[in-house]
């Protein structure tokens, strides 16, 4: 099979970090209790830009205030007993702080596989595979107890896809070019291989593309100087738009594409820090680590569209 040059223009190909570890490909890590604190630009992000302004929309409050919250702490919500449910926890940007150690996202995710050491896969595909940033998720990882593998497209070591998948307790789909990671897993039918997976059970999770891949449709920075709508598995239902507090662009533009319907609603807009949880398709919870990290839907009327908060749960005390 061959495949095209220009699905990893040299853009995405820089942002791997000179003077890192090379990773062997494929690799398999395993971590007890090693704490480390040194911290990686890559998966942080500025701060908050100024709030905007909020369309009413009470039927979507009402809808929102059903969304379940959890006992304060780590722990995710508890899965029906029982039973094996899809499940897609994914987060706008800024998954790991740079004190590792303090994470309480990671927890939270691996509490979600039921598994006391869970195989939890990394994939690249929207980064070029950059070993650079599987170690940045590894160093994460490492103060957990979980075994961490990185499943290289460029050079699988299987072709039975679904088999491999469905042998990890958690996929983690990291960031870069979404347009660049769907047009190679449709390519090489991984895309399918993905949904067999998520609907026996393997949690899906990730950050920024690793968000906007599981719905119908994303806003994504994949295009030259400009955001635009992307296609993505069709998982969830809607659009989702992360980094919603890095770029005033990010508002105005998914505000934009609501309201034209040149991407899916309902929309679910998500701050850095904040993450949100599905199982099936309902929304379970959004939680985040940071205090002032927030969410919102974006639906669209006969007017244009609304925009309400939802409700988040800060992970910490």
């Amino acid at each position: 099979m061959s495949l095209s040059p220009f699905l990893f223009p040299p853009a995405v190909a820089s942002r791997d970090h000179p003077g890192r570890p090379i990773v062997q490909r494929n690799e398999t890590r395993q971590f007890v209790s090693r704490q480390e604190t040194k911290g990686d630009a890559y998966m942080t992000e500025p701060t908050d830009i100024s709030r905007r302004a909020f369309v009413g929309g009470t039927a979507v409050a009402a809808a929102a205030a059903t969304i379940a919250t959890a006992a304060q702490g780590a722990a995710p919500p508890p899965a029906p007993a029982g039973q094996k449910v899809p499940t897609i926890f994914a987060s706008g940007g800024g998954f790991f702080p740079q004190a590792w150690e303090t994470s309480l996202m990671p927890e939270y995710l691996l509490g979600l596989s039921g598994s006391k050491r869970p195989k939890i896969c990394w994939l690249g595909p929207a980064s070029g595979e950059s070993a650079a940033n599987f170690e940045t998720f590894a160093r994460g990882m490492e103060t957990h107890p979980c075994e961490v593998r990185h499943f290289n497209i460029y050079q699988p070591e299987t072709l039975d896809f679904a088999n491999y998948l469905m042998g990890m307790d958690i996929v983690f789909v990291g960031g870069g070019s979404t347009r660049n990671m769907m047009t190679l897993w449709r390519d090489w039918g991984f895309d399918k291989a993905l949904k067999t997976a998520w609907e026996a059970g393997v949690v899906m999770s990730g950050g920024s593309a690793g968000l906007i891949c599981w719905f119908q449709s994303g806003l994504t920075d994949s295009f030259p100087k400009v955001l635009a709508p992307v296609g993505g598995l069709g998982f969830l239902p809607g659009s989702t738009n992360p980094h919603y507090n890095v770029r005033p662009d990010r508002i105005s533009q998914y505000r934009k594409f609501i309201a034209d319907g040149s991407i899916d609603s309902p929309g679910i807009a998500l701050e850095n820090d904040a993450a949100v949880l599905y199982r099936g398709t309902e929304m379970v919870e959004i939680v985040s680590t940071r205090k002032a990290a927030k969410a919102f839907r974006l639906t669209r009327t006969a007017t244009g569209f609304e925009e309400v908060p939802l409700p988040v749960r800060y992970l910490g005390v």
